[in-house]
């Protein structure tokens, strides 16, 4: 994807170009003049990149996306709630780039609109959640800020509060062995699930989806939460 100042991830757009030059097969076989990603997702989530394979196509799915034409789908694991918690909550807080660190903050003055739904799809004996959160479009941090707001931080996201990831051993207490005090998932536990697409022109309806990454599932089987991939 699209480089960003934040990212310290190589800019996959030029990746895939620099291939796509070099005639690598698989590639060529797409037919595609170019790649280039129509929204931009940070490097710390999973899930669905979408990319235009021409420079019509990239202004027509990049007008749409712009316009909030899109419906993208989020999946996240939250901690422990210090208070109960609706079902479904909402976020409209204005987001601000912070002058000095890495993250987004709300600003009614000087942020810019964003909107995040949220819908809790399981919730475990121990505590943990799994949730949907849906946008018609995504700023930056947006998904993370907002859930931040409304309490209910994302498992591994440290820049906003989230809890850290439980250690194995907390997760299965009859388990023996090394390793075991290692935590039950790396990094984010945030993932792009599904990006709805508008029929507009020459371009049809269509709904895009990707499934969560297998250390993602097995995390949600392990909290049980994983019959929340069903709603």
């Amino acid at each position: 994807l699209r480089a960003h100042p934040w990212d310290s991830t190589p800019d996959l757009d030029r990746a895939l170009n620099s291939q796509l030059d070099a005639g690598k097969p698989e590639l060529l076989a797409t037919g595609a003049d170019l790649f280039a990603s129509v929204y931009h997702l940070e490097p710390e989530p999973s899930g669905l990149a979408l990319f235009a394979k021409g420079r019509d196509s990239l202004d027509l799915l990049r007008n749409a996306c712009g316009s909030s034409l899109f419906q993208f789908r989020f999946l996240l694991v939250a901690g422990r709630f210090k208070e109960p918690v609706p079902e479904s909550l909402s976020c409209d807080a204005p987001l601000l780039p912070h002058r000095s660190k890495n993250k987004m903050i709300p600003s009614t003055a000087k942020g810019k609109k964003a909107q995040t739904d949220f819908r809790r799809l399981a919730e475990s004996p121990r505590g943990w959640s799994l949730w949907a959160a849906s946008c018609r479009y995504f700023r930056l941090h947006q998904v993370r800020a907002h859930a931040a707001v409304l309490g209910i931080p994302v498992l591994g996201d440290g820049c906003y509060g989230g809890p850290a990831a439980p250690a194995l051993q907390e997760l299965m207490p009859e388990k023996r062995g090394p390793g075991l005090a290692a935590p039950a998932f790396p990094g984010l536990a945030l993932h792009l699930e599904e990006v709805r697409l508008p029929a507009s022109g020459p371009m049809e309806a269509a709904v895009l989806r990707s499934g969560p990454p297998k250390d993602f599932r097995v995390l949600l089987q392990r909290l049980d939460l994983a019959d929340g991939l069903e709603k």
